[in-house]
Formats: C-alpha cells, structure tokens, sequence
C-alpha cells in the first residue's frame, strides 16, 4: 500500500518534469528544499520503488539515459535514499524560468577621446555593451555610417560589423560584458575659422567627452555638456565633459581676448503705447524694450506726470518699484532681479482720469531717462460709446493704424482708430472725448413662446406657457396676468420655484443664468399654468382671451387653441397671424378635429403614420414664417397637454420638491377630443397686446341651414322642371349649330373677295342669304 502511495507521488513529479521539459535547460537546483521534498515522498524508508518507464523519463531530465547501473526487479527501479536524492539534485530549471530581460542589449557607456590636428580630428570611441540574450546573434549599433571608421574590436579582437539603418552594427554573440574600442576621424581646422567640430555619436546613459586642442589661450562651448573643465599645458588645450544624453555633440572654440578697460553701459529704448479710452479714463498699456550694450545694468528709471496713476508694472525679472520726486520731477525707479544685458522688456499699466466736460485730456506719455535715445508708436482704440477728436498733436507723425507694429495691433481688443509715431520727446497729444447717452441692451430675451390654451364648455380657460429665455443677468420674469387669473404651478427649467407678486400686481419668477457655450448662450425653459373663469358656451356668442404681457422681447410666438366639440366657429380675428385654414368665414369650412386617445395609439404603435399624420396637421401661415421644426415641437406639447396636467395633479407638492412654500397643482380633466386652431406672430414687444377672438354657434345650426337649402333646391328644379327641361334643349341646339358652323369649309378667290368688299351687299340680298330656318325663328 505504501509502495503504491509513493508511486503516485512519484508520478506526480514526473508530470512536472515533462514540464519543464519542454524548455530549454541549464544546470540548477531544484528549488524544493530536500527535507520538504522528503516529508512530502515519505521516503523515510530506506527503499524506493519506481516503475521504468517512469525513472526512464525522470532520468531524462538530469541529462542522463543509463539506468542499467541501477538494480531493476520486475519492471520496477529500486533506489536507496542517496540515489534518489542524487537523481533529484541533478534535475534542471527549464531556461527563462528567471524571467525574460527587458532587452536584448544595453550600451551602458561611452568615452571619446580626441586629439586634434591641422585638418582633422582623430578619436577613440571606448563602449561598454552588455548582451542579455545568450544564444542569439545581436547587432549592437555603435556609430552612425557617416563615421570615417579606420577600426574596431571587439575586446581586443576584430570585430564583425555591418552598416544597416544608418549606423555601423557590432555581430555579437553570448550573453556578457563586451568592450567596443572604435577609432575614426572627423574633419576640423586649425587655421581658418568658423572654429567648430560637430561630432555624430550614439546616445548613451553614460556619456564622457575628452580632447585635446592643439591652441592655448582659448575658450571652449560645448551646449550638450553639463560640466566642462579646460586645463592648458605646452601650449595645448585639455578638456573634458560630462555630456548629457544626446545624439550630437556641437565643439565651438575662440581665442581668449582681454578686456583692457569696462566700458560704460548704453541703453537705447523702444515704445509701444496703448491707448484705451474707457467711461472715465485713459487706460495706457506700455511696452518699453530696452537694448542693453556693453555692460549689465541693475535697474531703469522712467518720469510721469503728476496726473497719471500707475496700476502695475512687470516684467521678467522686475523688482519691486519705487517712486521718488527728484529736481521737481515724478520718477519711478525699476529695479532688476538680476544684471541684465541685451534686450529687456519692462511693462506698465497707467490711466490718466479724463478731464471735465468740454476740455481736452492731454497725454504725454512715459519718458525713459539714462537712455541714448528714445522712440515709439501709439495706437488709440476706443472702449465706449464717446466720440473721439484728435485736436492737437505736437512732436507726433500720424500714420495708418495697419503700419503699427504687430504686437500693438495684436494687444488691442477693439480696432485702432488713430496711430501715431515719435523720435524723441516731449510731445502732446490732445484728445477731445465727447460721452454719449449710453442706450441699454436687453440682458435677456425669449427665444421661443410656446403656449397652449384650452376652453371648456362650462366656461373655464386654462393656459399652459413656456418660455425659452436666454439670460446673463436678468434676476426676475415679469408677468402681467388678466384680471382674476389663478396661477397653478411654476417652473423654471423643468423646476418648481416660488413665485412672487409685486406692487403692480405683476407676477415674478426668478431666473437662473443660462449656460455658456463657445460664446453663446443656451435656452431654458420657464413655464406658467394659470386659468381662468369665463361664461359658459351658449347656442351662439364669442369668445376671446388675452395673453399677459411679459417684459422681455419674444423672437416667435406659437399659440395652439383647444375649442370643444358640437359648435362651429365662424370667424376667428387675433392680433396673430391666423392659420390659412381659418382666415375668411369658416361657415362651412373644414375643422381640425383632434381626439388624443387615437394620436396616442398612434405615436406609440405605428411611428412612421404618426409622423405622416403629424406632418400632414402642419399649420400655414401666410406672413409669419415659422419652421415646420417649431410646429412639430408644438404639436408635440399639444398633444402631451392633458397628460402632462394630470402629472402634475400627480407629482408632490412645490415646498416637497424644492424647500419653498407653494401649493399642489389643481387636478382637472382635460377633454381628450376637441378643435384646435393655430396662430403665430414674430418679434413680439412687451407692449404688444396678443388677442384671440372666435364667433361661434352650435353645430347643428349650420348643419339644419345646409340642408334647408339643399330641399329648397330640390324643390325649384321639381316645381320648374319643364321650363328648366326646354332651356336646357334649346342651349343645347344652338351649342350644336355652332359646333357644325365653324366646321364648313368655304373657298374664295382675292378678286372677288375685293370686289364684294368695295359694293356692300343691300338689305334684301342679306335677306335672300339667310337661311330658311333662320327665317322662320
């Protein structure tokens, strides 16, 4: 039984050596300690019994076949406890179990050394590589192909190159540590300028650079080195660097030279000024460029009117300023961070109140002081509704806004309506700046104006408005309701909000600001459910409703109407244009019946028929152009009208919703069938009055007319029916005769037609011409 428990084990193991077996194998330790090994095989017994086949392949993997030297009995292998520790010590890793190397190579290193002569430079370029993959051949590029390469070894042996993708390829082979000594010459000069090597390498983690210069007394740049040491010794130059990573290496050189004396720093100026008129100033933006010759300086000072308030100076490298009085004089003192030399560029934003009501506001500009000589331009935009006059100029050239320099028109945020330029100081300019009453702009506006009214038959009239407002910063929606109206819900953007009433009794809904996007605004929605209490319908009258007037302009109005069954509706007038089905008596005119359990039924089972229906329930008008987009969204919140009060009778109550007070929405039954008539008008004031008015009667009233007619028409043709029989015979006759006349074809020649025209016939021939029948008629 224990045999056959630690045969089982045994195959266990095989299992794993097959394995393994599979990849390539180096000599290793198995990594199971022996003591785990054996308390897991149990082989504490001094025995061991495995079948061959299975010690043939277990054999296998310690890289030996022979098992004749062990003592075999009836197909079985029998071990002692050193063999078969012997055999286990002896089993192999499979190659790559330590993990596959990140790359196939890596230069870790390289040092050139260089040494230059009177055409050329020699060099010895020393790379560590490493190879990380053992049994495979490697190209290691080393230099690129455009390298006048006279040797390479490879650990001091020649070395197997190849030139491929622009660079010389090392062959290698074996996982190691290689040494690359390569020596080649770059071109150079020693006694003509530019003085200058560029030097093509390999980019290396580790990058040192050594030559030597046959020169004293010279000064090396290299931009790729982040350190540089320079030694001189018989006449010769050393240097060496540190390179930073890099694929090239730039070697400038020059002849030391010795400043005899330090010359006095010059500074010449350049000014750029923007004028801004705004409400109450002139706001200057100021460039100065200073160019710094010779020696660094530490600072700059500029001088200013007493009138001109500086709001900020900066700069790179701009310290803290300082303003002083010196010989009378407002200076202002600008400190550098640092020594500065060559360009420096300081900036300063001032603004000079404008003077009072009919005089001039005086600008003289920033003068620079310690300067050489100072120049400018200045362009002037306007930022208000003034009216602006240039009434002096002294010490200034006027010329074409466009010919400013770039960077003047380009800080400008309105176009330049004036440019000026100068050489020198002082100059003047006066400028006459006449204000304007300023006209206001709406903040807000109503897009669109969707509203749905419905009449009952018991004289009740509900109203559904939503308005598409576009706001910046409009804080209340004022509304002037009809007389005795009861709002019942308000909403602003889909949300219940409390509403107010002001002092004229106007109602007030606050607004939220629309969001922005790519300079525009968006749309939100403000919706107002109000009713009203009116007569009742009777057997004929009118009836008429007003909208209430807002106090933002409405770019498009839509106005659906719902007007119950049973009654016909003779002539509709409104302040909106009407729809052009309705615009003349409607007598006996076509209706828009509407019945929204079938558009229902529709729009849910048969998509495609409800767009066609839709679509064929558009509205035309005459002079108001409305999009047919705009009449499907508002057929759409025509026929979503009675579903949507009785969601609200259903939704909770405003103070649930929202924390503010407010009350339920009032439940009511909206009739599923009815009339519906459309009207429109564009670009709608807030004075405009928006009125409705429909002369009605009940339906059977016409109906009873229409037929009244039809029997008092029956009874004519019955009562005259032979007179109306022998009319009829005789139209019909002479319609005959006529028709045969114009067929008969008659030939005349041209003589006697002229003769026949000279000598009219007399009464009796015409007479004898005329046919007998005619006669007797």
């Amino acid at each position: 039984m224990k045999n056959s428990i630690i045969a089982k084990i045994l195959f266990l193991v095989l299992i794993f050596a097959l394995f393994i077996n599979a990849f390539p194998q180096e000599k290793s330790e198995v990594s199971l300690p022996w003591i785990e090994f054996k308390n897991l095989t149990n082989i504490d017994k001094n025995m061991i019994i495995i079948p061959l086949d299975t010690f043939e392949k277990l054999l296998i993997q310690t890289g030996k076949q022979d098992y004749k030297s062990y003592n075999i009995a009836n197909g079985n292998v029998i071990l002692n406890q050193a063999d078969f520790k012997k055999i286990v010590d002896s089993m192999v890793n499979p190659a790559g179990s330590a993990g596959t190397p990140p790359y196939s190579y890596l230069i870790t290193k390289a040092v050139y050394k260089g040494k230059m002569k009177s055409e050329n430079t020699d060099f010895t370029a020393t790379f560590l590589v490493h190879v990380l993959n053992s049994d495979q051949y490697q190209k290691v590029p080393v230099l690129p192909v455009s390298t006048a390469l006279s040797d390479i070894k490879v650990n001091g042996q020649p070395a197997l190159v190849v030139s491929e993708n622009g660079y010389t390829n090392l062959v290698l082979k074996g996982k190691g540590e290689y040494r690359v000594d390569a020596s080649f010459s770059v071109k150079s000069s020693l006694s003509k300028g530019p003085y200058q090597l560029y030097l093509y390498i390999n980019q290396t983690p580790i990058t040192l650079f050594e030559l030597e210069i046959p020169q004293p007394q010279i000064e090396v740049e290299i931009p790729q080195a982040s350190q540089i040491n320079t030694t001189e010794s018989n006449k010769t130059t050393y240097i060496s660097a540190v390179i930073m990573p890099t694929t090239g290496l730039n070697i400038t050189w020059r002849k030391k030279f010795e400043v005899i004396e330090k010359l006095p720093s010059k500074v010449y100026a350049d000014m750029n000024h923007l004028i801004s008129i705004e409400d109450n100033a002139l706001k200057t933006n100021t460039t100065i460029n200073y160019n710094i010759l010779h020696t660094e300086i530490e600072g700059v000072t500029v001088a200013l009117d007493d009138n001109v308030n500086i709001l900020n100076i900066y700069g790179d490298g701009v310290g803290e300023w300082q303003e002083i009085i010196k010989d009378k004089t407002r200076m202002i003192v600008i400190p550098f961070t640092y020594g500065k030399k060559g360009n420096a560029f300081v900036n300063l934003v001032t603004e000079v109140p404008l003077s009072t009501e009919g005089l001039e506001t005086p600008f003289t500009g920033i003068r620079t002081l310690n300067t050489i000589r100072e120049s400018g331009n200045i362009g002037i935009e306007l930022n208000t509704s003034a009216e602006v006059l240039v009434t002096e100029n002294r010490g200034l050239e006027r010329i074409a806004t466009q010919t400013l320099p770039a960077d003047l028109i380009n800080r400008s945020v309105k176009p330049l309506i004036e440019g000026f330029k100068y050489s020198k100081h002082p100059y003047l300019l006066l400028l006459d700046i006449t204000k304007h009453k300023k006209i206001g702009v709406p903040t807000a506006a109503i897009y669109s104006a969707n509203i749905i009214t419905l009449f009952t038959e018991d004289g009740k009239i509900v109203h559904n408005i939503e308005y598409n407002i576009k706001n910046s910063s409009k804080q209340f929606l004022e509304i002037k309701l009809p007389k005795n109206a009861e709002v019942w819900s308000v909403f602003v953007n889909n949300e219940p909000v409390e509403s107010s009433l002001n002092d004229d009794g106007k109602l007030l809904i606050p607004l939220i600001r629309s969001n922005s996007l790519n300079s525009t605004f968006d749309t939100f929605p403000v919706e107002v459910i109000f009713a009203e209490s009116k007569e009742n319908f009777g057997l004929f009258g009118t009836k008429e409703s007003l909208l209430p007037a807002v106090d933002l302009l409405t770019s498009q109005v839509l106005w659906s109407v719902y007007l119950p069954n049973d009654y016909k509706y003779l002539y509709f007038s409104s302040t909106l244009e009407k729809e052009e089905m309705i615009r003349g008596l409607n007598i006996f005119g076509d209706e828009r019946v509407y019945d929204e359990s079938e558009a229902n039924e529709v729009g849910m089972d048969k998509k495609d028929a409800g767009d066609m229906e839709a679509k064929a329930q558009l509205s035309e008008f005459r002079n108001a152009p409305v999009a047919e987009s705009d009449q499907m969204v508002q057929m759409s919140k025509e026929k979503s009208f009675g579903r949507k009060m009785e969601q609200l009778a259903a939704s909770p109550s405003i103070s649930q919703a929202s924390g503010s007070t407010g009350l339920l929405p009032i439940r009511i039954n909206v009739p599923m069938t009815g009339q519906i008539y459309r009207f429109a008008k564009t670009i709608v004031n807030p004075a405009d009055p928006l009125t409705f008015k429909v002369y009605f009667i009940q339906s059977w009233v016409p109906a009873f007319i229409k037929w009244l007619i039809i029997i008092v028409l029956i009874a004519v043709i019955v009562i005259f029916r032979k007179k109306i029989k022998e009319f009829i015979f005789k139209l019909s006759a002479k319609s005959h005769k006529e028709h045969e006349t114009t067929e008969k074809t008659v030939y005349f020649n041209e003589s006697d037609f002229k003769k026949d025209e000279a000598a009219p016939e007399s009464p009796d021939e015409k007479n004898e011409a005329v046919p007998e029948e005619e006669k007797k008629e």
